[in-house]
């Protein structure tokens, strides 16, 4: 399965801020240096602020082939970032008197649609702005014609239908749940209470006050000139042409004019106008949870009480922003492929963060060999260097599925085929190698194959939603299981699985939820009785009963590492 990205999840750190030079670190330059080199990105735009001073680094094209090199002026797709844009959006509107924040959300829609209400409660802006609505991470009559543009057919009619059909899973306002549709919405409510489209928005209350000329929904002329292409992998793909729900990703800008957007959210409380006073009022915190361990302001995560961030990631682009209005130090960091880019940022705004060193990935070496040996012959070149150089090289398990996606992409869907099974070969535990192959087999018409290998995926990761969706649109029946609310408060209790990591498994409602030692709490799903997975993440944990059939440990399977874990409370 390719990446089909929205938003990167809010980083789970600790920062310190100190203070430090103003201009990039040549560890930095160097690291960037190192990803574009080994093909993780293609192109590596960043700004970094501190104070009065703006610092800016990019390496890399606009395109793997024929591209030329990215600057502060390439454009980007800014994904999810777009949602702060939206929440700027309401809190000009909250401060000038002609909306609340408090105002249900029924107010500005049309009396057709039906909005869903949860024991007596309704959604307000407030809801839609900090996650907290109770509305899902995606609509569920999202269904793209074009899995390269997925969210360009997707209309105003679906969304009234989405909303006016959707029943809520859980207390409104009880805690937060990521929902891109939520933010969406939020961007059509703008645009219905303003008679004006949310480009139009956007454009007149920030770009245009904060002279960010490329910075828009659609493409301008001067924009296409500067466009940094997409890629999803090493492959070329589409722009998401996002409108109906703009407000949750679809802007496009460039460092140049970030940095300027960011310079306005650092001085938004020195600085008196209509926009700087919006952009602190979407600062203020709207909803802090102990037991998920999250602070939203409007849009914005916070952390630590006071450190603004937001990324964001579509087809084949990734970005992330942060801001640390204390110090004056803020940093935005663009990339024309979809391997995040979070780890530059926080190295720029945490100095003591370490950076991972890169390896050069196995998947370059190895399509020079199919192209120059053969695929037999290549697949024998990766066994070996596995074995022999295994320091050498990336192995992870994303490696042949990029090359496989490639090579898919090239319509050389044999060779692709090989390599997909290879995959799968070298990780029989992980999920997404089969839903590769799965896909493969599937544009190979070889349909048995497909429904087999999909089977196995969703075994492995009962969250694959594409596993699911698949073998559901072959007619192929999924088993649903359901635990009942005594044996969920059985998993109950803290785990120990290392000195200083353990999991506290805590119910409510009848639901299951997990928090790891300084993280947030997360739902868990079940996969059988004793066997739940999360939907954040590809990980697992499986619930182990002593030979009194009371439960007295827990295995958590991620990334290939088995930890298991006794009950300690």
């Amino acid at each position: 399965m390719k990446k089909l990205l929205f938003i990167a999840l809010t980083l789970l750190l600790s920062f310190q801020v100190k203070a430090q030079d103003s201009k990039i670190p040549t560890e930095v330059k160097e690291y960037i240096q190192s990803r574009v080199e080994n093909q993780i990105n293609v192109g590596i735009v960043v700004g970094y602020i501190n104070g009065d001073t703006v610092n800016y680094y990019s390496f890399g094209n606009t395109a793997i082939e024929n591209g030329t090199p990215v600057n502060k002026e390439s454009v980007f797709e800014i994904g999810s970032i777009s949602k702060t844009f939206t929440a700027t959006l309401l809190a000009l509107k909250v401060n000038s008197g002609e909306m609340s924040l408090d105002d249900p959300i029924s107010k500005y829609l049309p009396k057709t649609v039906k909005v869903p209400t949860r024991n007596g409660k309704e959604i307000t802006l407030k809801h839609l702005a900090t996650h907290t609505s109770a509305l899902p991470r995606m609509p569920d009559n999202w269904s793209p014609a074009n899995d390269k543009n997925p969210f360009q057919d997707y209309t105003y009619e679906n969304l009234y239908s989405f909303i006016s059909n959707y029943k809520l899973t859980r207390d409104i306002g009880a805690e937060k749940e990521y929902s891109n549709v939520g933010m969406g919405l939020l961007g059509h409510i703008l645009e219905l209470q303003s008679g004006k489209t949310y480009e139009e928005l956007v454009i007149e209350n920030i770009a245009k006050p904060l002279q960010m000329d490329d910075t828009r929904l659609v493409l301008t002329q001067t924009m296409k000139n500067q466009l940094a292409k997409g890629h999803d992998g090493l492959s070329e793909t589409e722009n998401w042409d996002i409108i109906t729900l703009g407000g949750a990703g679809g802007i496009r800008s460039t460092v140049s004019d970030m940095v300027k957007y960011i310079q306005a959210n650092i001085n938004a409380n020195t600085i008196d106008s209509e926009l700087h006073n919006a952009m602190a009022l979407a600062h203020k915190s709207a909803f802090k949870s102990e037991e998920q361990n999250a602070e939203m302001a409007l849009a914005w995560h916070i952390e630590n009480g006071s450190f603004l961030m937001h990324n964001g990631a579509t087809g084949g682009y990734c970005a992330m922003s942060a801001i640390d209005k204390a110090s004056k130090r803020g940093v935005v960091v663009l990339t024309n492929s979809n391997e995040n880019v979070d780890a530059i940022a926080i190295k720029l705004m945490v100095p003591s963060y370490p950076l991972k060193p890169i390896k050069p990935s196995i998947a370059k070496v190895l399509a020079k060999e199919i192209k120059v040996n053969g695929i037999t012959k290549a697949i024998a070149f990766y066994k070996e260097a596995k074995t022999k150089q295994a320091n050498n090289y990336n192995f992870e398990v994303e490696e042949l599925n990029t090359l496989g996606y490639q090579l898919l992409a090239e319509d050389k869907k044999d060779i692709a085929l090989e390599i997909f099974k290879l995959n799968v070969a070298e990780f029989p535990e992980a999920s997404n190698p089969y839903d590769s192959l799965a896909e493969a087999y599937l544009e190979n018409g070889e349909q048995e194959l497909a429904i087999e290998n999909y089977k196995k995926s969703l075994d492995l990761n009962p969250a694959n939603d594409n596993a699911r969706d698949v073998l559901k649109s072959l007619k192929v029946d999924i088993k649903e299981v359901t635990v009942s609310k005594e044996m969920l408060e059985s998993y109950t209790g803290k785990y120990q699985l290392a000195p200083t990591f353990a999991i506290t498994i805590t119910t409510k409602e009848g639901r299951l939820f997990l928090q790891a030692t300084g993280q947030p709490q997360f739902e868990i799903f079940p996969s059988d009785y004793n066997i739940f997975f999360l939907k954040v993440v590809e990980a697992r944990v499986e619930f182990n009963a002593n030979s009194k059939g009371k439960i007295d440990s827990m295995t958590l399977f991620q990334n290939g590492q088995v930890l298991p874990g006794k009950r300690v409370e």
